[in-house]
């Protein structure tokens, strides 16, 4: 399943990155690809095909994404995504 995922924060760019690259191998369970882009400060889109969907829920709720969450009043918007021919 491919998704796109659009988190709005109060934080830097540099600090997603942080973040995001810390999850990396814990993405490998359940991320087969993915493309990252910068909207703006505070604003990033991060395109992904999913192969366990659970996985990513799991990560995404951890105790350590929440804390992420909480310290830089991120929100993420999630949209499934489907290609048109």
């Amino acid at each position: 399943m491919n998704v796109c995922v659009v988190s709005t924060f109060e934080g830097s760019t540099e600090d997603y990155m942080e973040m995001f690259n810390s999850t990396k191998e814990q993405a490998q369970g359940f991320m087969a690809d993915y493309d990252v882009g910068i909207i703006r400060e505070g604003k990033v889109m991060v395109m992904m095909q999913i192969t366990d969907m659970n996985k990513m829920q799991e990560v995404m709720s951890s105790d350590e994404m929440k804390a992420w969450d909480e310290k830089f009043n991120c929100v993420d918007e999630i949209y499934a995504l489907d290609k048109m021919n």
